[in-house]
């Protein structure tokens, strides 16, 4: 199964990992805030090399030798997303739900942040979208 841990909760700068996620052989490596646009404007090598540090220390020192660098992302640097992911407040999960909510049954929203239980995620936003185009067909035979 998908396994999902922090690299040290100790201090800001530091990675969330989901390991096997949708069930593959892979590490999903995220950062977030300064750390992410330094790594990005670092580029590829160094946010491998930060993922592997923060892994050896968490599940030893030559778990990274058996890592390989699929591929990475830096869309605070995109001047359209502005940013990767969404986020909740603390206290303010459910308000994904008002998000997601349709607008008179013509207009259906989806994305990884309408997704109450895997936001912040590609996979988040693929399965929110096809909801919302169920919702949508739906809709438009209803009328």
């Amino acid at each position: 199964g998908e396994e999902a841990f922090f690299g040290d909760i100790s201090r800001s700068d530091t990675g969330s990992y989901h390991l096997r996620s949708l069930g593959r052989p892979m590490i999903e490596c995220f950062f977030g805030g300064q750390l992410a646009r330094n790594l990005a404007e670092a580029g590829a090598p160094a946010m491998a090399d930060f993922a592997r540090r923060e892994l050896a220390h968490l599940l030893g020192s030559d778990f990274p030798q058996r890592m390989r660098l699929l591929t990475t992302t830096g869309w605070a640097q995109d001047e359209h997303a502005l940013g990767s992911y969404s986020y909740a407040r603390p206290g303010c999960a459910e308000m994904r739900a008002v998000l997601a909510a349709p607008v008179g049954e013509r207009v259906f929203f989806a994305g990884e942040a309408c997704s109450r239980h895997r936001y912040s995620t590609a996979h988040g936003a693929f399965q929110t979208g096809y909801e919302a185009a169920d919702a949508a067909l739906v809709g438009l035979a209803a009328h």
